[in-house]
């Protein structure tokens, strides 16, 4: 019986909305917003001719979609606009994301990344396949509001 009122407790608050900006989890969506880039170097990110994309969190919070400035080519040969990561974790600086099958070509070690916020405007790319502490070289930088 406790167990049934638990589970009919987080079903109800799951189903609420609030205006809040951060989860549970300390996660501050917030820091989503805004026109990003990415690059090697982080004074190179938000030139004109690299891409920009913007985040959009589904209201669930469960999906993280990827909208680009223009159609690009990904490394596995694809080219897209858009494209979604499912959302499996957060904490209070990192997202823990999963592509899934509308990106197909990807291993399956390089599907599940840590996306963590590393300062003011900028993050870090790791695959949780990854050791712990692992980043690639990529900087994500917050090229305006």
């Amino acid at each position: 019986m406790n167990r049934l009122l638990v589970t009919l407790a987080a079903l109800t608050i799951a189903g609420c909305t609030t205006q809040q900006q951060t989860d549970p989890q300390g996660f501050d969506w917030s820091v989503l917003n805004g026109n990003w880039a990415e690059s090697t170097r982080h004074q190179f990110g938000c030139r004109a001719e690299n891409l920009h994309q913007r985040f959009e969190v589904s209201p669930d919070r469960k999906t993280l979609i990827f909208r680009n400035d223009r159609k690009w080519k990904i490394g596995t040969g694809q080219l897209v606009e858009q494209y979604s990561a499912s959302i499996l974790r957060a904490s209070p600086n990192v997202l823990i994301v999963r592509y899934g099958a509308e990106l197909p070509g990807i291993p399956e070690e390089m599907r599940e990344w840590e996306m963590r916020f590393i300062g003011p405007g900028t993050y870090r790319w790791r695959a949780t396949a990854w050791r712990e502490g692992q980043y690639n070289d990529v900087i994500g930088v917050k090229c305006s509001s």
